[in-house]
């Protein structure tokens, strides 16, 4: 996986940890324990507005469309930092006990993120779609 935000402010919480191994570019939750994947569907709605791809992975532009009430951030560790890792922004996982770089998705921000063969043969142009469970995404019912 793999995703950043492509427009808006990149205000940033960095101030928490991870308490299991996180893919870039998927929605995640402040447990009580550190960061994890969601474990329960959103309420944020993003419209899909591009099919592309990403670093050769499929992957879709959305635009953020109305936040939600549940405190689900996206991930956005770019690339591992520390001197003994390769630079591979395109499966980046941040390790248990990492500083997460995510962000609370805000209505007119855009991102862009990886997305399994699923997702993208069911989800097109013009749906609206929702983190799901374990932070991916999938259409809104």
């Amino acid at each position: 996986m793999a995703g950043f935000v492509r427009k808006g402010n990149h205000i940033y919480n960095c101030a928490n940890k991870a308490y299991a191994a996180l893919k870039n570019g998927t929605f995640v939750e402040i447990g009580a324990n550190g960061v994890v994947a969601i474990t329960a569907d959103g309420d944020m709605e993003m419209k899909i507005v591009e099919k592309t791809y990403l670093w050769g992975k499929k992957a879709f532009v959305l635009d953020v469309i109305y936040e939600g009430t549940k405190d689900q951030y996206f991930l956005e560790n770019e690339w591992c930092i520390k001197d003994d890792c390769t630079y591979d922004t395109s499966d980046y996982t941040c390790a248990v006990g990492d500083y997460v770089k995510m962000k609370r998705l805000q209505v007119g921000e855009q991102i862009i993120m990886t997305v399994g063969d699923t997702e993208y043969a069911a989800l097109s142009v013009g749906d609206i779609a929702i983190p799901s469970s374990g932070g991916s995404i999938e259409e809104k019912a």
